[in-house]
């Protein structure tokens, strides 16, 4: 059985991955610095003319109840250059699963879950509390969140050159 990964560990390969499958597709793609409170990755077109900001969040292996996400994730930030990319880890020998989205349109389907988990009362039938983070579970996924699997159109379409692109 392979050993567990610390949260940390799981964060920076999701990181990584990010970087590879956009420089895969012919961009470059950058870490930042630890603990930029609002993007990880900085991915770029060959001549430098476009840019886009990406948050990354990473599911271990281990992690069957889906993204553990901040209370800030329900925040919009009006910035059509800023994305979130959920990485999903599979098992050993397996290549993740990515969904992309822009980070308003995932603030705002975090923030209609939450609002409906709230709205059930818990078993015993008392309310629910509010908690200082939010979920993000695969579980939970309509046909939108499905049609984002490893659909990089979003981010691609930022930063796609014309001149390169047209004949």
């Amino acid at each position: 059985m392979p050993q567990k990964l610390s949260n940390n560990l799981v964060g920076t390969s999701g990181e990584y991955y990010v970087c590879a499958e956009l420089c895969r597709r012919g961009f470059l793609a950058l870490l930042t610095p630890k603990n930029n409170p609002l993007f990880d990755v900085i991915a770029t077109n060959s001549d430098g003319s476009k840019t886009v900001s990406i948050q990354v969040k990473t599911r271990s292996p281990q992690n069957k109840q889906g993204w553990k996400l901040g209370t800030d994730i329900t925040k919009n930030q009006h910035n059509k250059n800023l994305f979130v990319v959920l990485v999903n880890l599979e098992d050993e020998g397996q290549l993740p699963e990515f969904y992309i989205y822009e980070y308003d349109i995932l603030a705002e389907n975090v923030t209609r879950q939450y609002v409906d988990y709230l709205s059930k009362r818990k078993r015993d039938g008392s309310e629910r509390k509010d908690v200082g983070f939010r979920w993000h579970d695969t579980k939970n996924f309509n046909e939108d969140d499905e049609k984002r699997r490893d659909n990089w159109t979003p981010i691609i379409t930022m930063l796609a050159n014309p001149a390169v692109f047209c004949g």
